[in-house]
């Protein structure tokens, strides 16, 4: 044993090392000559340690990547590729798309030798990348991108198991999958639901719903009942007491004067208006006449209040907006955003909204204050699931119908907002900037 630990010094280290640890008695011929003997052809010196010690050998290095090469142009970029930041990119023609929404403002930019230079004003090309995929910087203008973050595109499948894994797992899944098939502008993975677990928002509709139409069938009169836009103020309750926006009322009003009036027909038109009957001396209308008077006293824009305090009258739970827009229509009130009057002119539907009335779903004058706002809010929030009116006039609020047709992202905001919030809504939509209603 102490032989072989000599020889193996031998191989290890130096041959001063191994004679000054010699012991006095030589190794036999035959290991001395092993000794001599046993590094391998070829093996460098600096690798006899990981040999004698019995770990494996450095692996040698592979050789470089080959990195292509050439022009880039637009039949390079075609196809399926996978972005530094983990999005699925994918370009037909001059189109891009970034999981699977279109790029309408940034398509492939080309020079005139028919190179690529960038994504319109998102990406400017740099090159091939040293990984075998394309770098772009992140800069509006070729002047200012060499500082600019880098952004890696390497080439992937489309339908390849990984990325649609980690589309998943992003949140583009289910109905998010696609998102231009979405009912909702803008409504999108990674938004308000994308992180909730699968089935949240359809078991939370399904309770909602049901809880709407559980409450307007508890407390609404048997019968619907046309009800004349000039009987109608809003309920106190509604928007959170704010009451209703100057500035939506008015564009609902524009919207009447432009499109026509939208007659309700099945599930077709105007929304069903939800009201509540408030007979002479009770507490509730006198409450709600109150404050609305106060309102349309401060604000120029509201229509005036023509109900008398001795007539009933009718608050409403939902189209508040709707039914004040009417009757700037028929005290031809005027414009807050030009010099014009509203005028119903030859628009007959209009006409026969404003004299016959519009068909409302009634609720009784005991409903509770907290039923009323909870139905308010339910209205606003649940506005996709509606009723069908049927050709007798009556409506079933037992059950609701999706509506999954395109709807702005205005007009969803819009439902949810309180009387001064819905006011900034409209004028950063119409794009308004001096008006003596903006605040601040």
């Amino acid at each position: 044993m102490g032989a072989q630990l000599q020889a193996c010094g031998r191989i290890c280290w130096s041959d001063a090392q191994a004679r000054s640890s010699k012991s006095s008695s030589s190794p036999p011929h035959e290991l001395d000559e092993w000794a001599r003997t046993a590094r391998v052809k070829g093996t460098p010196v600096m690798d006899e340690a990981f040999i004698c010690m019995g770990s494996k050998a450095p692996v040698c290095p592979q050789g470089a990547r080959q990195v292509p090469a050439g022009p880039i142009t637009l039949s390079t970029l075609q196809g399926s590729w996978l972005g530094s930041g983990g999005a699925k990119i994918v370009v037909s023609g001059t189109e891009v798309s970034i999981n699977g929404l279109p790029l309408k403002a940034h398509k492939v930019e080309l020079n005139d030798d028919g190179l690529v230079v960038s994504i319109g004003k998102l990406w400017q090309l740099q090159g091939w990348a040293a990984t075998g995929g394309l770098e772009f910087r992140a800069s509006s203008t070729r002047e200012n991108m060499e500082s600019a973050r880098s952004e890696l595109w390497t080439r992937t499948a489309a339908t390849s198991a990984e990325v649609s894994e980690k589309m998943k797992l992003l949140g583009y899944a289910g109905s998010a999958a696609n998102p231009l098939g979405r009912g909702v502008e803008g409504c999108m993975p990674g938004t308000t639901g994308a992180e909730m677990p699968p089935g949240y928002n359809t078991k939370k509709d399904a309770e909602e719903v049901s809880l709407l139409c559980a409450l307007v069938s508890q407390w609404r009169e048997p019968t619907t009942c046309k009800v004349c836009p000039r009987m109608v103020i809003p309920d106190f309750t509604n928007r959170a007491q704010t009451g209703l926006g100057v500035e939506l009322m008015h564009y609902v009003a524009t919207s009447i004067k432009q499109k026509g009036f939208q007659k309700r027909s099945g599930r077709q038109g105007h929304d069903i208006p939800v009201l509540v009957r408030e007979p002479p001396g009770s507490d509730s209308k006198a409450e709600a006449l109150r404050v609305w008077r106060a309102r349309v006293a401060e604000e120029e824009g509201f229509p005036p209040v023509r109900v008398q305090d001795n007539e009933e009258v009718f608050t409403s739970l939902g189209n508040g907006h709707f039914f004040q827009a009417l009757n700037l229509f028929q005290t031809e009130w005027k414009a807050i955003n030009d010099d014009t009057r509203y005028c119903v002119g030859s628009d007959k539907l209009l006409n026969e909204a404003l004299n016959e009335g519009v068909v409302s779903v009634i609720l009784r004058h005991s409903t509770p204050r907290p039923v009323r706002a909870k139905i308010a809010e339910l209205l606003n929030a649940k506005r996709e699931f509606q009723w069908t009116l049927k050709e007798d006039g009556t409506v079933d609020t037992g059950s609701s119908l999706e509506n999954t047709d395109y709807c702005s992202q205005f007009e969803w905001l819009s439902k949810g907002m309180d009387a001064e919030q819905v006011n900034c809504l409209v004028r950063t939509h119409l794009g308004i900037k001096d008006s003596k209603r903006i605040q601040g």
